[in-house]
């Protein structure tokens, strides 16, 4: 028999990572654990170097180009 589709239900939901989640920082305190980058208190401590950045012409409203006609 085939399993019923159901488009509504999260990947997280169907693996419970929730409760477990949940558990994890009752017993390990709040801070021990969070998906991606939840509770990290800083980021790293190096910065990319952007002097040699394109300019996003297509993808930023403020870098759009204005040509004006003669």
């Amino acid at each position: 028999m085939q399993e019923t589709f159901d488009p509504f239900v999260s990947a997280h939901e169907a693996k419970q990572i929730g409760p477990l989640i949940q558990q994890i920082r009752s017993e390990h305190g709040v801070k021990s654990i969070g998906l991606g980058r939840a509770g990290l208190q800083q980021g790293p401590a190096w910065e990319m170097r952007r002097g040699m950045m394109s300019p996003r012409y297509t993808t930023h409203w403020r870098e759009l180009l204005t040509v004006k006609a003669a």
